[in-house]
């Protein structure tokens, strides 16, 4: 239950961080936050409801039980998560360009996916130590990334300069990820 606490937390915390200046996206911004809002939201009900035995399907249930039944088999069939993230990117880009604030909300992205996956699997918190040190050389990489895209633009080196540090954070973050 703490890893469902941990995903809600993360989740809101990642989506009030992206909406921060809602005020200049318009419309678009708020309808992005809302798509977000009802994904992290169907995640956690699936999150919740994932150990919940499912029902007999031999047995014959009225028509209102039978679209009880589908709505549950949509919610728990369906990767909430992959949506919220691609939601909150997308109000995120919405913005004008803050680098640091950028990478600050890569990181709670991160950590909500990586929350997400510990609350979703069976697998124990303890298989992600072999990781570590690739997940802190990719928050490492992000820093680096966000400190190069906050140096002011002396041409096109400079634009290099800021695509090489996200690649390479992007792949070490990729390798991070448990198979």
């Amino acid at each position: 239950m703490r890893y469902v606490l941990a995903v809600a937390l993360l989740g809101a915390a990642g989506g009030a961080w992206a909406a921060v200046p809602i005020g200049g996206t318009g419309e678009p911004g708020v309808l992005l936050l809302l798509l977000a809002a009802a994904c992290i939201f169907a995640g956690l009900l699936r999150l919740i409801r994932k150990d919940v035995p499912q029902r007999d399907p031999y047995t014959y249930l009225g028509t209102l039980a039978q679209l009880g039944h589908r709505a549950n088999d949509v919610l728990m069939g369906v990767s909430w998560e992959t949506g919220a993230a691609i939601a909150l990117v997308g109000l995120e880009a919405l913005h004008p360009s803050r680098p640091w604030h950028t990478g600050i909300f890569a990181v709670l992205v991160t950590c909500y996916l990586l929350a997400v996956h510990q609350a979703g699997s069976a697998v124990p918190a303890a298989a992600l130590r072999g990781q570590g040190r690739i997940m802190v050389t990719s928050l490492a990489l992000v820093i680096v990334a966000t400190g190069v895209a906050m140096v002011p633009s002396a041409g096109a080196e400079s634009g290099w300069l800021e695509i090489l540090a996200a690649l390479a954070a992007v792949t070490a973050g990729g390798l991070a990820l448990p198979l």
